[in-house]
């Protein structure tokens, strides 16, 4: 009588295994994925520097925890201030190389040679979207414009042919050049 109860739960078991589900084993997991989750290539791929910042910093600072940004560059940002690729320039005081980080994950050390300072993130105000709808105000009309830089001087150099204007990050007050 005591085997009978021993077998009873590996019966019970081997009897739920075989009434599992098979059509979702039969998916590979790249097709799992796909279902689960909706294309978002926009979201993904195509945003603004300040939104994309924060997947660069944080490969930044498996490089070196001190690591800190010192340029932000883009090239054929969208009249809404998205680029399909933002590359992100950190420095640290312990290297005497840069890391360069892009916004669709690829990074590599370059010289720091060209690289002035560091950008003091919280007075980092102004975004992308914002810094180009500043510029709009002063004249900037055709997109997408050739290229966007924040440097360490807490500028937007927006060049376009339109000419090149200039707003600061912090405030948004806009010159052209």
């Amino acid at each position: 009588m005591m085997k009978r109860f021993k077998l009873f739960p590996l019966l019970l078991l081997l009897s739920l295994s075989a009434c599992q589900n098979t059509a979702l084993n039969a998916l590979p997991p790249a097709n799992l994925q796909a279902q689960s989750s909706p294309k978002t290539n926009q979201t993904r791929f195509l945003d603004t520097a300040q939104r994309a910042y924060r997947l660069a910093d944080m490969q930044a600072r498996r490089w070196d925890f001190g690591a800190r940004l010192a340029k932000v560059e883009a090239n054929w940002v969208e009249e809404d201030g998205r680029s399909f690729e933002w590359n992100y320039y950190f420095t640290s005081l312990g290297k005497n190389k840069a890391l360069k980080v892009s916004s669709n994950g690829f990074q590599e050390e370059v010289s720091d040679a060209f690289l002035s300072g560091m950008i003091f993130e919280s007075s980092w105000r102004i975004d992308s979207d914002k810094a180009l709808t500043a510029a709009k105000e002063k004249g900037l009309k055709h997109f997408p414009v050739h290229s966007m830089e924040l440097d360490s001087f807490l500028r937007w150099e927006i060049r376009s042919s339109d000419g090149w204007f200039t707003v600061d990050a912090r405030s948004g007050t806009v010159s052209v050049r």
